[in-house]
């Protein structure tokens, strides 16, 4: 539903008629038994129904919607309880404890107002009045102290369970990572449940480590290879390279620059080619071993990220040959200038100049990206290379 009818307002605000030993309300222009058992639940898949100021008084909205903040605290509670149970139990009693004399004190305070309320007389002549609230004071000083040590436990658990949160915030990110996928196809509908399955598997994996951040980072590459790998097997072929670098793009945002992401995609290259003055100025200085119908590629480029042109050297048509020639380029880049660009910037030059091999140059990115934790750490140079290889492949054909 994406509101509330007012045809449901009567029920809604219990609009009772009695009639002998059973109650009834009207609907419409019928009148129905009412049993006192009933409930009523209005679900909608909009984020954020409009409810009329006149129904909202008389009913209860709860978002169930997941949220990262609320993902990132399940995720939390799942690791300690399986990491240090211990932990996670001492939590669970301060709390249940701190709400028990939280209850407490405000039966002492309902209590005293009670009793304040029904002396007679002189207050201060009545000495069990009195002796009462001595005691309601000495009770209430309790309770506060229990409370404040309560809070300082509490602190200290908080303490001990933030060493865990790196993973649980990695592993928020993912899940909110793998549900963007619906929007490329409804197939690609992932469940919490599902996930959490998957990170449960993740916590169970044996990970020898010496202390408590070693294994936060081991546990974080054998969620990100679990769930990596679980996802791939749903879907089509054609979007596992989209999904490979979607996902390094998700969980590595220090992997790309300012604007570097919407210059691969094309989100801000229209603007800015049409915007800029120098468009015709950049065209004719875009060097010649570059063929013509490149020439729009690479100034845009050359507008969009300037950092970048300027470091490649593009004018040093020697420096270039070799890639320009190579039916391999996306590994044959000068090797003065891949030690001063990253990963992804090399597929940008890619897509700009030879975009014949964009392919080979996404999916061998996100292979040397991802196969830090794909792969096993203890793997050589070599056998990367070797794997690197049939990914390539994979991703490819």
């Amino acid at each position: 539903m994406d509101g509330v009818e007012p045809v449901l307002y009567p029920l809604l605000r219990k609009d009772l008629v009695v009639q002998g030993p059973r109650y009834a309300i009207q609907i419409g222009e019928k009148i129905i038994d009412y049993n006192e058992e009933f409930r009523l639940f209005l679900s909608t898949r909009n984020p954020n129904p409009f409810i009329p100021p006149d129904a909202s008084s008389i009913v209860t909205e709860v978002n169930f919607t997941t949220t990262g903040s609320g993902l990132r605290g399940q995720l939390l509670a799942l690791t300690i309880q399986h990491e240090k149970p211990d932990l996670e139990e001492q939590k669970t009693k301060l709390l249940q404890q701190e709400e028990d004399k939280k209850i407490q004190l405000a039966k002492l305070e309902e209590s005293l107002l009670e009793t304040l309320a029904t002396s007679q007389g002189n207050i201060l002549e009545n000495k069990d009045l009195i002796e009462s609230l001595n005691q309601t004071k000495a009770s209430s000083a309790l309770i506060q102290e229990s409370l404040a040590e309560s809070h300082r436990l509490q602190s200290s658990l908080d303490q001990e369970r933030d060493a865990y949160l790196p993973l649980a915030e990695s592993a928020s990110k993912m899940y909110f990572i793998i549900s963007d996928l619906s929007k490329i196809n409804n197939m690609y509908r992932f469940s919490l449940a599902a996930f959490l399955r998957l990170f449960q598997r993740a916590l169970q994996s044996e990970q020898d480590s010496s202390n408590t951040e070693e294994r936060i980072k081991l546990l974080i590459d054998a969620l990100k290879h679990t769930v990596y790998e679980y996802v791939c097997r749903c879907l089509f072929k054609a979007d596992q390279l989209m999904f490979a670098l979607h996902f390094v793009r998700g969980m590595h945002p220090e992997l790309f620059q300012e604007n570097e992401w919407e210059t691969f995609t094309g989100v801000i290259i229209g603007d800015t080619v049409r915007k800029s003055d120098s468009q015709r100025s950049a065209r004719d200085q875009i060097p010649s071993w570059i063929e013509q119908e490149r020439a729009w590629a690479v100034a845009t480029l050359k507008i969009s990220l300037p950092g970048l042109y300027q470091t490649l050297c593009l004018e040093d048509e020697g420096l270039w040959h070799t890639f320009s020639q190579s039916s391999v380029c996306e590994q044959e880049f000068p090797s003065t200038i891949v030690k001063r660009i990253s990963l992804f910037q090399q597929v940008l030059v890619v897509q700009a100049v030879r975009p014949d091999r964009l392919q080979s140059a996404m999916a061998l990115f996100a292979c040397k990206t991802l196969g830090k934790f794909i792969f096993h750490q203890g793997a050589s140079t070599q056998q990367l290379n070797l794997v690197w290889f049939f990914l390539v492949i994979h991703f490819i054909l």
